[in-house]
């Protein structure tokens, strides 16, 4: 399949052959074909919204390091599934952060800052990310309608009919869900992470904990794709439930996600009691 005269071939755009300097914005506007983007060495600047709406794109991965003045505003806006931004130069922790600037976290000036990488990043994002935890969800959605805000969407980039996308309730649960994902995921990549960062990170975890609110860290895990078992350990380790807490949350685990009902049945076998009696 081509487009704009570029073949993508099995959901890879492969670029990283071609002397190219610059892609032009909208270029790759809303492209449900893209999982992968490869980019050559010689890239340069990448227009706004070149790749914006492509909401199957995972993974761009850069042949050379990063340049500041790269990006255009809003390159990846409404990428909802972007996991990797990765460059010659970066690790996987870096890799990982930059992408959640263009969905979960959203900040387009740390996915543009020329500092990407360094600890001064790592603070800049960690400030962005503490205050999206200290909002007040349902408000900031209310204030949003009120004041004619209404093509805002979930996406990141707006309706255009004006229409608000789906219940406040709906937009809260999908928040709150949002905010535990990136508790995760910062607990899991941690990166100069400080100890101030840290300890906001597991109060917000055991605020939303399983009973409590609307137990978002808990149901979140299940909502990834990926990394299940692994943010189940850091839930436990955080929220250190007892043996009946355990066993209610062994009953609400969905049915698809039999290792994790497993990982839960064997961890409340060690805290007295045989876990055969867990077997709801």
């Amino acid at each position: 399949m081509n487009v704009n005269g570029y073949e993508i071939i099995d959901g890879i755009l492969d670029l990283s052959k071609r002397e190219l300097t610059s892609i032009d914005s909208k270029a790759f506007l809303s492209s449900k074909q893209i999982r992968q983007v490869m980019l050559p060495r010689s890239i340069e600047r990448i227009g706004d919204w070149a790749f914006a709406k492509c909401s199957n794109l995972r993974a761009v991965k850069f042949a050379g390091p990063f340049r500041p003045g790269l990006f255009g505003r809003d390159v990846f806006a409404g990428c909802e599934n972007l996991k990797l931004i990765e460059f010659a130069d970066s690790d996987s922790v870096t890799a990982r952060l930059h992408a959640l600037c263009a969905n979960k976290l959203p900040y387009d000036h740390l996915l543009r800052s020329d500092d990407v990488g360094q600890k001064s990043w790592y603070e800049k994002w960690d400030i962005v990310f503490q205050s999206v935890l200290a909002s007040d969800d349902s408000e900031v959605r209310m204030s949003a309608a009120l004041c004619g805000e209404e093509d805002i969407s979930y996406d990141g980039i707006g309706s255009v009919d004006g229409e608000l996308p789906g219940e406040t309730g709906d937009y809260v649960q999908k928040e709150e869900f949002r905010k535990c994902s990136l508790c995760y995921i910062r607990l899991s990549n941690s990166t100069f992470l400080t100890e101030s960062t840290e300890n906001a990170i597991k109060n917000h975890l055991i605020a939303n904990r399983f009973g409590e609110a609307s137990g978002a860290a808990f149901y979140s895990i299940f909502e990834e794709d990926e990394n299940i078992l692994p943010y189940l350990r850091i839930y436990l380790d955080t929220v250190k439930p007892d043996r009946q807490m355990l066993s209610e949350m062994i009953s609400a685990v969905p049915a698809k996600d039999v290792y994790a009902r497993s990982f839960l049945i064997k961890e409340a076998g060690g805290t007295g009691g045989g876990a055969d009696s867990l077997m709801l």
